[in-house]
């Protein structure tokens, strides 16, 4: 890994793209306090989500396309220019009435943030060897869930000490100081060929893809079904913050275990995974949902904190390896002329997933409870590891005959 980081390109987009995560992190719990005043309701932190998560499903359908031919540093340099310009409008809402203006501030972030995400994806194939991007992805992610236990602990520190609401001006100072260090990456266009191709033929070009290629289709099915189960995360803002009346801080340092699974995924996933056969890594990520769904059920049924902490830690240690495989799997499996959007449409498709279940786990939890809705999202889990582990199929051997 320390390879990668001599890569001038890497090294850059990697610096950016932590520092704006590093940001996301404050501006996440700061959100959730900001919904928690203004509305108070569990459904609000479900829609939160649907409202975060919708726009950017719904642009993820054309964005991939659209960025296959512009200069992809010019797209994350604007992408990062005015999700730093909206996170500070946040500061300003104060009054319950202008609820609306959160929501459509969370439309707005995250239609950038659909326009960055492929980009970035092109960026990293592009400038990463296809031997070092396993070792890249897993960097990435386990960087990425470190950044969970120190902007999620200093998050939690900061809305004790202080208002929530001076969260989300780091955060605008984190994307603009990402803006920054993009500036300086090489230019990243499109090939001239797709250029020549209208939007529509390329969109149809790209679905096509996928529904012919059948390996992708099931990686992106196991993506979306790992992500459905993704949901227990706002059951877990509903379990804390209303049915054990815990304060933000508390929810804030529940990340902490999170992160620090995810840090033992991007450490593990780049030492081993790679010494695997296929075989063993499509093992691995049915194993990986099973763990998961007994994790979920882990964290709602068992009482003691700490308990709840080594199920939050082993959920993260599963879920974080299970996207490091699939990211790195799809990366090997596409043509490069498909890559945005291969990447846009993943996208769609798993935020599209997640959304739909946070949609529903915090209505159902409202109506049912945490304990009823966690056995949901666990048996989903384990049942789709299941499913997954029955579809490998072992790789045959030629037996030779004796003459």
């Amino acid at each position: 890994m320390v390879s990668l980081l001599k890569h001038a390109t890497f090294r850059r987009l990697y610096a950016a793209h932590i520092i704006h995560l590093l940001g996301n992190e404050f501006t996440f719990i700061a959100v959730i306090g900001l919904l928690q005043d203004l509305s108070g309701s569990g459904l609000s932190f479900a829609m939160g989500t649907v409202f975060r998560m919708v726009p950017y499903v719904l642009t993820s359908m054309i964005s991939g396309a659209l960025v296959e031919k512009w200069d992809k540093r010019s797209v994350m340099i604007t992408a990062n220019l005015f999700r730093g310009i909206l996170v500070s409008l946040y500061f300003w809402i104060t009054d319950p009435h202008y609820l609306w203006m959160a929501f459509l501030i969370l439309i707005l972030v995250n239609v950038c943030s659909a326009f960055f995400q492929p980009a970035m994806q092109v960026v990293i194939v592009e400038s990463v060897k296809m031997e070092q991007r396993l070792a890249a992805n897993s960097l990435l992610q386990g960087t990425s869930s470190f950044l969970i236990i120190v902007g999620q602990g200093l998050a939690a520190v900061l809305v004790t000490l202080f208002s929530y609401r001076m969260n989300f001006l780091i955060d605008a100072g984190c994307y603009f100081f990402s803006l920054l260090l993009l500036i300086r990456l090489p230019k990243l266009t499109g090939r001239s060929r797709q250029e020549e191709v209208s939007l529509g033929k390329r969109l149809r070009e790209g679905f096509r893809y996928i529904f012919k290629h059948g390996e992708i289709r099931r990686v992106l099915w196991l993506q979306m079904a790992e992500r459905a189960a993704g949901a227990y995360y706002i059951l877990l803002m509903y379990y804390l913050l209303q049915e054990r009346n815990e304060s933000l801080a508390v929810f804030g340092l529940m990340d902490i275990p999170l992160g620090i699974g995810g840090v033992l995924a991007g450490i593990i996933v780049g030492r081993w995974a790679g010494r695997l056969g296929r075989e063993a890594v499509d093992k691995l990520l049915g194993v990986a949902l099973v763990i998961e769904g007994v994790a979920i059920l882990g964290l709602f049924q068992l009482k003691p904190f700490p308990l709840m902490v080594f199920s939050s830690f082993l959920l993260a240690l599963a879920s974080f390896s299970a996207v490091i495989i699939t990211v790195t799997r799809m990366q090997q499996l596409a043509s490069p002329d498909y890559l945005a959007r291969l990447f846009s449409a993943r996208e769609m498709l798993t935020m599209g997933t997640y959304s739909a279940s946070c949609l529903v786990v915090g209505y159902t939890s409202e109506q049912f409870g945490s304990a009823a809705v966690a056995w949901m999202l666990a048996l989903w889990a384990v049942g789709s590891g299941i499913t997954w582990l029955t579809a490998v199929k072992p790789k045959k051997t030629k037996v030779s005959s004796a003459a």
